[in-house]
């Protein structure tokens, strides 16, 4: 016999058996089906992605397919006597190593807003579960064994953690790949996954180390040893999570400024989640939770979760989850399938579908979502993955039901995941295009709803004015959704540019150094800084630049994939150390045209002025603001701000939108607000006042106040003189004009008084405030007029402008391809 290897760890007989040895021509037969079936999932996928397909369900299929090829059989019959025990360590690996990155990439903020609807739904599927399947128990007797059971209720509870349970790990994949979890249903599931995956696990140890399980002794709690190793798991556990972050940050501190942490940080980190994970299984538990665990807990920002993510998930999706979903169907025994096994497998996958869509269905009312939204949730909520390897050999080992039950498991949970394939694609269907046919704009989302961002920069020194407007956009930063930060940099024009950024050397890093950081770090340390400050999660996300359209595209597209209301970007004029703007690069130009036409959410153009003399400018987070020596009072008040800015209207969407900009940045305490209205004095009698349309209301003791037919902006100014103007959160001013010279006048006159200004871009103004504007507006074609007249004044006194442009829903959307 050839010389043999035990690559499979001892590990509890609970959790798995010992392998007798793993041969090496076996192990060469092992690689072969691992690049076969790599390969074959790959060339299947190219015709399931057209129909939005996860990979998943490529790779099962490619599992059956090398599954029947004979290769099983041939490794079989080489030192192995139980398929379990062949692929049992590896699944335990994969399951730990990809639930950690799991955890590390999961939006907490944004969980934690959904908390109650995540729990809501989890506890409705599971709580639908547990009671069908304890109603069939008693009937799925004959089908799971051929032999005397030792106790029914053994049966039950085995049954009920076999039809609840959901592989999280699999839907975590479905709903990454899909880009599903960005929406807030999206989440829901991933969530509901994930809640019922856990509950499943810790029933499962609670059952593997109760006295009806073990019955070997009469005093629980005194004698059982599988109870002290499950106190001694959750103390590990739980002192491993409450030290990652102290411990990480220390590291992080160590690397300040680079891309990447030191190699031998990078092993410490992995070795240590590893050797976690393996304490956990030694005691005879699933380590799963813990590592889900510490990745929640590791800190997002600093260069070890950059070193982690960019150390795991090249081969994590590369090679381990492929070959692991894929294991699913090659663990199926071809030549001992009838249909004994088929039928009670197809039992137990539409048990589990009606259990879950009891589930989901009783609690649709609830989340406030349609029964058929529910019922495709159901069906992601159903999906089982792969055999849960401890519970089978727990079941086996207590008689609880024979052999073929495994292989009428495994087809049911192969059924389970195959058909979720085109219920996730039906899902992504409906979350697109409720995006697209959905109003993008601040004007119909209020001050407390979520709003989902996405910021572009092109350097480091322009980042810190657009984080900063996110940073007192956000209201509260523990339920604020991760910002993507796509970050545009000119790649060198050497070798290295070729790699891909996380896979260049150290030695490549440590030759840039020499010239100075590169842009990507310098960008890191920006971002790392705010999310650190402000408690907000930026994901940087290092594009590079390939010219305006192409960037634009990219935007655009990014936009969509985010979910975004609201895209952040620098405008193309910038200020030079001497005060004067200029625009310094065509193609920043037309980068801000193809944006603003092609963009599928309102878009917000920054004119930044970093060399403002006066007051305080977007450049640092508001906890780390340096004083300044000027008091900024409030405009309403007598409480002291950090800034104070001010928002123009003329009329028309554009200008509605940029007042709804400023009005949810007036919520933050740190900001002052002055609306001004400009009206023509020949049409001011027409005009009615929202300060006298309040009064009448009030004296009146009217809920509503009519308005004609299209007069959508005094109805809206009426609106903010409600929630803000009366409530002394933001003063309003009206500007009676008579010439174009008096509104060039009011606006030149604003510098040194606001350090933002927000307008609207124009284009559907009222025509009698545009007259005479036009060298403006010829001038400034992409930001308006007004947004012409005050980015170029080239007073050092003047702040910041931002132009908005609120999004249209089109018939037809510009591709963003």
């Amino acid at each position: 016999m050839a010389r043999s290897f035990n690559i499979c760890p001892q590990i509890d007989p609970l959790v798995t058996t010992r392998v007798p040895g793993v041969a090496l021509d076996m192990l060469f037969l092992v690689i072969i089906q691992a690049l076969a079936v790599i390969l074959l999932a790959k060339f299947i996928h190219l015709f399931l992605r057209r129909y939005n397909q996860p990979s998943v369900v490529s790779q099962i299929l490619a599992g059956i397919a090398v599954g029947g090829m004979g290769l099983r059989n041939a490794i079989l019959h080489v030192d192995v006597d139980d398929v379990e025990d062949m692929y049992g360590g590896y699944i335990s690996a994969a399951r730990v190593v990809y639930m950690f990155l799991v955890g590390l990439d999961l939006d907490l903020a944004a969980l934690r807003s959904a908390t109650r609807r995540c729990v809501a739904l989890a506890y409705a599927t599971v709580a639908a579960s547990l009671l069908v399947a304890a109603f069939v128990s008693t009937g799925m007797y004959g089908s799971m064994m051929h032999s005397p059971v030792k106790t029914p209720e053994l049966l039950a509870a085995t049954l009920m953690l076999a039809i609840t349970n959901t592989s999280s790990i699999t839907v975590a994949r479905v709903a990454g790949e899909l880009n599903l979890t960005v929406s807030e249903n999206g989440r829901l599931i991933v969530a509901a996954a994930i809640i019922t995956n856990l509950i499943c696990v810790v029933g499962d140890a609670v059952l593997s180390s109760t006295a009806l399980a073990k019955e070997k002794s009469q005093d629980l709690y005194h004698t059982s040893p599988q109870i002290k190793k499950g106190f001694l798991a959750l103390a590990v556990a739980g002192v491993a999570v409450w030290q990652v972050r102290p411990l990480v940050t220390r590291i992080n501190q160590r690397n300040v400024g680079q891309h990447h942490v030191r190699t031998r940080h990078l092993v410490s980190i992995l070795l240590g989640v590893w050797f976690i994970s393996n304490i956990q299984q030694l005691l005879g538990f699933d380590g799963m939770p813990t590592t889900l665990a510490l990745g929640m807990a590791f800190p997002r920002e600093g260069p070890a979760a950059r070193s982690v993510a960019d150390a795991l998930v090249p081969p994590v999706n590369g090679f381990l989850l492929p070959f692991y979903f894929a294991t699913i169907g090659m663990r199926l025994d071809y030549n001992s399938m009838s249909g004994a096994i088929i039928v009670p497998g197809l039992l137990l996958t539409l048990l589990g579908l009606v259990a879950k869509a009891i589930g989901a269905a009783a609690a649709s009312s609830y989340l406030d979502i349609p029964i058929s939204d529910a019922l495709r949730y159901s069906l992601l909520l159903n999906v089982k993955g792969h055999v849960d390897t401890m519970n089978m050999k727990f079941a086996k080992s207590e008689g609880v039901w024979a052999e073929q039950a495994l292989y009428a498991m495994i087809i049911g949970n192969m059924i389970s995941t195959i058909i979720a394939g085109p219920a996730a694609a039906a899902v992504l269907r409906r979350e697109k295009e409720e995006y697209r046919t959905r109003h993008q704009a601040m004007e119909s989302l209020g001050a407390q709803q979520e709003l989902r961002m996405l910021v572009c920069a092109h350097s480091a020194h322009a980042a810190p004015g657009v984080l900063s407007l996110v940073e007192l956009l956000v209201i509260t930063p523990q339920e604020q959704p991760a910002v993507p930060v796509l970050h545009f940099f000119e790649a060198p024009p050497d070798r290295s540019a070729r790699t891909p950024y996380h896979q260049q050397s150290r030695a490549d890093e440590a030759a840039e150094r020499k010239g100075g950081p590169d842009p990507v770090r310098q960008m890191n340390m920006v971002v790392d800084v705010f999310s650190k400050t402000t408690g907000i999660f930026f994901r940087q996300i290092d594009v590079v630049s390939l010219g305006a359209s192409r960037d634009a595209a990219v935007v655009c597209r990014g936009a969509e994939e985010a979910h975004a209301g609201l895209l952040l970007l620098h405008c193309y004029k910038e200020q030079r150390f001497d005060g004067k703007m200029a625009c310094r690069l065509e193609e920043r130009w037309k980068l801000n045209h193809d944006v603003l036409e092609r963009a599928p959410c309102t878009v917000g153009l920054l004119v930044d002025r970093p060399y403002r003399c006066s007051g305080t400018s977007f450049r640092t987070p508001i906890g780390i603001a340096p004083e300044t020596g000027r008091t900024l009072v409030h405009p309403c008040s007598d409480r002291t701000v950090t800034h104070v800015i001010a928002a123009v209207f003329l009329g028309g969407p554009d200008d509605r939108e940029a007042v709804s900009f400023a009005c949810r940045l007036a919520e933050h305490p740190a900001i002052g607000l002055t609306v001004f209205r400009f009206v023509k004095r020949s049409t001011y009698d027409t005009v009615t006042s929202c300060a006298s349309r309040a009064a009448a209301a009030a004296a009146d003791d009217e809920l509503d106040v009519p308005f004609q037919e299209g007069d959508v902006d005094e109805r809206f100014l009426w609106r903010f003189y409600e929630n803000y103007a009366s409530r002394e959160l933001a003063m309003y001013v009206e500007k009676v004009v008579e010439s174009p010279a008096d509104v060039v006048e009011t606006l030149e006159g604003m510098a040194g008084m606001f350090s933002l200004v927000v307008l609207g871009r124009g284009g559907r103004q009222p025509v009698e405030l545009m007259a005479g504007l036009e060298r403006w507006s010829e001038a400034g074609s992409e930001i308006g007029p007004v947004g012409e007249i005050l980015a170029s004044n080239e007073s050092l006194e003047m702040g910041s402008v931002l132009v908005m442009q609120q999004h249209t829903v089109a018939i037809s959307p510009p591709p963003c391809q």
